[in-house]
């Protein structure tokens, strides 16, 4: 079961990197993330018909998801209107396993074996490391690297709460419905609210590109939160942060992104931190 999982996590990876990409090159960010996160809606609904909606019991942890899911998805958009997908999202994907590990440690005193304890060190500080370089390469701003961060802590909590939400809910596919129901509806009040001629931008700058991307990310956050039933969620969140892998390829396919002796050592670092997670 663990090797399959492990495949499932690497695949999650290239997906999750896919729709960052759709993302990040985006004429209108905030667009963009409404109609990503928008056109997965049917198959939240296609779940819950499915699998039933969650226990009542369930519904704070579900409303606590969606709210945490929102500031991700607000603190994605906004890094990556200022800053470089090759910068923002190593330091926001690096930082949140090392996130997880902590408060994992600190408030549920979960205990990881000093092999697993290692790799997840190795790939977060080759992750850290090299967003951190890409930052001063392309002009430090604080924001930016705050932005980065506060994305990396949204993952971790959003991550702490669907592992445990989900095992309690006992059913990925009805618990990440219910989430993306009233996520959905956070992330369209806060633009509605916040962004100028929301409505307009989002009808004239709408992408059939998103679509593939909305289906993307329903897809592999699907799988982490059936990883989450059956490996610690400090290792699914080290694991599934080797997207930047994935990132780096895209970025300099797609976005002509230079490839730099750092990106060469970024790559065989996370390999590294594979090695010693590869449960084979």
């Amino acid at each position: 079961m663990e090797q399959a999982i492990f495949i499932l996590l690497l695949a999650s990876a290239l997906l999750h990197a896919t729709w960052n990409l759709f993302l990040k090159s985006a004429p209108d960010k905030p667009v963009a993330v409404m109609a990503i996160f928008f056109t997965s809606l049917p198959l939240a609904l296609a779940g819950l018909a499915i699998a039933g909606i969650p226990r009542l019991e369930v519904l704070p942890v579900v409303l606590l998801s969606a709210a945490i899911q929102t500031g991700y998805n607000i603190s994605l958009f906004k890094a990556y209107t200022i800053g470089q997908l090759s910068s923002i999202y190593p330091v926001a994907r690096g930082s949140a396993p090392l996130f997880v590990f902590v408060i994992s440690l600190g408030l549920f005193g979960s205990e990881v074996s000093k092999d697993t304890a290692l790799g997840i060190a190795v790939i977060c500080a080759g992750l850290v490391t090299y967003g951190l370089v890409q930052l001063r390469r392309d002009g430090f701003h604080k924001k930016e690297l705050l932005l980065a961060l506060a994305n990396g802590l949204c993952i971790a909590l959003y991550s702490l709460t669907d592992a445990y939400g989900t095992r309690l809910a006992g059913n990925a596919v009805s618990f990440l419905g219910m989430m993306a129901v009233f996520n959905r509806a956070f992330l369209f009040a806060y633009l509605y609210f916040f962004e100028i001629d929301f409505l307009p931008r989002l009808i004239s700058g709408f992408d059939r590109r998103y679509i593939i991307g909305g289906l993307i990310s329903f897809a592999c956050y699907l799988i982490i939160l059936f990883s989450y039933q059956h490996m610690p969620v400090p290792v699914v969140s080290a694991i599934r942060e080797t997207s930047i892998i994935f990132a780096v390829i895209l970025g300099a396919i797609f976005l002509k992104e230079k490839i730099f002796w750092e990106k060469i050592g970024l790559v065989a670092t996370v390999l590294c931190g594979l090695l010693v997670l590869n449960p084979f």
